[in-house]
């Protein structure tokens, strides 16, 4: 972990809390790399629609991406895809950007990064969590860890495929939502502040198995990670602003309320 995330996590409570004082709705956003969509498809912009409404999300690219919006309280829940040819541009973004990525999580915002990536090394995903690749296996299977979780309303909870993913995410602290054949996780998540991150080795759903339930799930997943974005109530001094930031949001959890039809 670089020494600016360190140094932003000790004060990221009271900045990203003012971040998100007396915030409104904002729509979620999909962050991607200007070489292409992974793997050549649009399953995670259909996946964004099927989440939220085509037309109401924001589709970016992290070379044009304006980071002091992005990572402001205009948003909210933010979908980072580092996949196939997008992985060493996602590594970039967030070496270049952990001071504010962690200032945003931590005053409430919510993120999803995933990477099955097709170059590189592997990465530092930041909060202390690492991305294992190509060192992995197991991955032509996967298993929910609790069934009972959200994000498997609905869906099947076991899945095969060519490869259901590409890599592990490894991290003191996370708790495991998908484990690969191997026992490893390729999803896990973790409250950070008065914010939640999920983390991610998946590949599109096109290469999951049963594919109807798999691009469910990852419908699942984007209505959940974007039900964790917190909700700081205005505040008056910056005592309460750390308060806020250390005690507001625990435990806030949406249900889906019926499960979808398989495609």
């Amino acid at each position: 972990m670089s020494l600016s995330f360190l140094k932003c996590s000790l004060v990221s409570g009271v900045i990203g809390a003012a971040l998100f004082a007396g915030q409104v709705s904002a729509a979620p956003v999909y962050l991607r790399s200007n070489t292409g969509q992974p793997w050549g498809v649009n399953t995670n912009e259909t996946a964004m629609n099927a989440a939220f409404g085509a037309g109401v999300w924001s589709d970016l690219r992290y070379e044009t991406a304006n980071v002091a919006t992005l990572f402001s309280a205009a948003n909210r829940f933010i979908f980072m895809e580092g996949g196939d040819t997008n992985a060493d541009e996602l590594e970039a973004f967030l070496g270049a950007n952990g001071a504010l990525i962690a200032a945003w999580v931590n005053g409430g915002g919510s993120l999803f990064v995933n990477a099955a990536p097709n170059e590189g090394d592997g990465m530092n995903y930041g909060f202390g969590v690492t991305l294992s690749y190509p060192d992995f296996d197991g991955c032509d299977t996967a298993t929910a860890v609790n069934a009972a979780h959200p994000i498997f309303s609905g869906v099947a909870t076991a899945y095969t495929g060519s490869s259901f993913c590409h890599a592990n995410v490894f991290g003191a602290g996370l708790t495991s939502l998908i484990n690969d054949g191997s026992g490893e996780s390729t999803l896990a998540e973790m409250a950070v502040g008065a914010g939640h991150v999920m983390f991610g080795g998946m590949t599109t759903t096109n290469f999951q198995d049963p594919e109807a339930d798999a691009f469910n799930l990852r419908v699942n997943i984007l209505e959940y990670g974007a039900a964790q974005a917190g909700q700081v109530v205005p505040e008056p001094n910056t005592a309460l602003l750390v308060a806020a930031a250390a005690l507001a949001f625990a435990g806030r959890r949406r249900q889906k309320t019926a499960a979808r039809a398989s495609a």
